[in-house]
């Protein structure tokens, strides 16, 4: 298995509620029901940057994405899916800043400590 760990940043036309607001459910609902994505993507895991980080000037990032794939192979079918390009593609290219944003893809986690949160 591996993941694709994304670094993302908002398009600057949009301010940080258009943002977040249209990333949590417009976009997550073309994931969710894309049939390429449907096809090739294990897990997808959005994480927003706190509100409360804004407060001390622009971010670098306004936050992350974990998508899981059983191979890079996966990886690279689906977003070269003509559905996948038809929908999502599109929609990335709404939200984010290209240039600002950040992608890799890794092997899968090395847990190194595992506990409970309420700890």
């Amino acid at each position: 298995m591996i993941k694709l760990m994304c670094f993302v940043k908002r398009n600057p036309a949009l301010s940080l509620e258009e943002f977040h607001q249209h990333w949590r459910t417009h976009h997550a609902e073309l994931i969710k029901n894309n049939p390429a994505a449907k096809k090739y993507v294990l897990r997808y895991e959005q994480n927003h940057r706190l509100l409360g980080d804004y407060g001390h000037g622009e971010p670098e990032y306004d936050g992350a994405v974990s998508q899981w794939f059983r191979s890079r192979e996966d990886f690279y079918a689906m977003v070269i899916d003509p559905e996948y390009q038809a929908e999502v593609g599109p929609d990335e290219q709404y939200m984010l800043d290209f240039d600002k944003t950040l992608w890799i893809l890794t092997e899968e986690e090395e847990v190194i400590v595992e506990g409970s949160a309420s700890a």
